[in-house]
C-alpha cells in the first residue's frame, strides 16, 4: 500500500483523489483484482493493479517525478530487500505490492521481485539513503494481538467420528486461555503468519533506525480492508494532525 499511495502522491496525484480512488473501492472490483491465474505463482496476476495504477499516473518514470521516490521490494532469491528508483513507476508498484501467494512475483531489472514489507514494512533506513534528514515514519501494521481470528469450530472426537455437530460449545472445543477452539482457514494462518513477522521486524527497525517523528494511527474501531476503507482515511487523518507540532518542531 505504501507504493501506491507513495508512488501515486509522488506522481502528483491528490491527496483528495487518491481517498475518493479507494473509497470507489467495492468487493466486485476487488474480486475483479484477484481472478485466480494458472501456474500457481500467486493467486492473481496483479492485471488489475497494473491497469487501476497507469490509469492514475500513466506511464511516468521513478526518476521524473518532481518527489523523489523510491519502490520498496524483495529479492525473492538473495532474501534481501531492494530500493528501485529508477525506471517505470508502475512497474516498481506492482513489484512492490506483490503480496507472496495473493500476487505473483514480478521480474523486474532481472530480479524475482516480490513485497517489499516481507524484509523492509518500515523502510526508515532507505528513507535516509534518499537523502531525507527528518524521517516521518508511518507504522500502519496491525498489533497480532488484537487481530480477531476465526474458523471452523473443533468438535469433540466423537462428534468428528459421527459426523454429527452437537454442541459447539462443548468443554473439548475450548482452548487454554478459555476461548472457544476453532481450525482457520489456509489464508487466516498465511495473514496472521505475516502480520506476526511484520510486526517483529518493523519493531527492529524502529530500535535500529529511530525516526524523528513516528505515526501510527488507531485502526481499533473499523479496521480498514482492500474492499472497505473504513475508519483507515479518517484514522490517519487524525493521527497525522497528532504529529504537526513534532513535525514542525523538527522542521524548526
Amino acid at each position: 500500500m505504501g507504493a501506491q499511495v507513495g508512488g501515486a502522491y509522488a506522481a502528483g496525484v491528490s491527496a483528495d483523489a487518491l481517498c475518493d480512488h479507494w473509497r470507489s473501492m467495492s468487493f466486485a472490483r476487488i474480486a475483479k483484482a484477484l481472478l485466480p491465474t494458472f501456474p500457481w505463482a500467486g493467486w492473481s496476476t496483479g492485471g488489475e493493479i497494473t491497469r487501476t495504477m497507469k490509469a492514475l499516473v500513466g506511464d511516468v518514470r521513478i526518476e521524473d517525478l518532481p518527489i523523489t521516490f523510491a519502490a520498496v521490494a524483495t529479492d525473492l532469491e538473495s532474501g534481501q530487500p531492494h530500493l528501485i528508483t529508477e525506471g517505470p513507476l508502475v512497474p516498481a508498484i506492482r513489484a512492490s505490492v506483490s503480496v507472496p501467494g495473493l500476487l505473483t512475483p514480478v521480474w523486474l531489472d532481472g530480479r524475482l521481485l516480490i513485497d517489499g514489507g516481507v524484509t523492509d514494512p518500515l523502510p526508515i533506513a532507505a528513507a535516509r539513503r534518499l537523502g531525507a534528514e527528518v524521517v516521518v515514519a508511518v507504522d500502519v501494521l496491525v498489533d497480532p494481538g488484537d487481530v480477531t481470528m476465526t474458523g471452523i469450530p473443533a468438535l469433540r472426537s466423537s462428534d468428528r467420528l459421527l459426523g454429527i455437530v452437537k454442541r459447539l460449545s462443548d468443554a473439548d472445543s475450548v482452548s487454554a486461555n478459555g476461548s472457544r477452539r476453532f481450525h482457520p482457514s489456509v489464508f487466516s494462518v498465511l495473514f496472521q503468519m505475516s502480520t506476526v513477522f511484520q510486526k517483529r521486524v518493523s519493531d527492529l527497525a524502529l530500535r535500529l533506525h529511530p525516526p524523528e517523528v513516528l505515526i501510527r494511527p488507531d485502526f481499533s474501531s473499523q479496521p480498514p480492508c482492500y474492499s472497505d476503507v473504513g475508519c483507515g482515511i479518517e484514522a490517519g487523518e487524525h493521527a497525522a494532525e497528532a504529529a504537526i507540532p513534532k513535525i514542525e518542531a523538527c522542521l524548526r
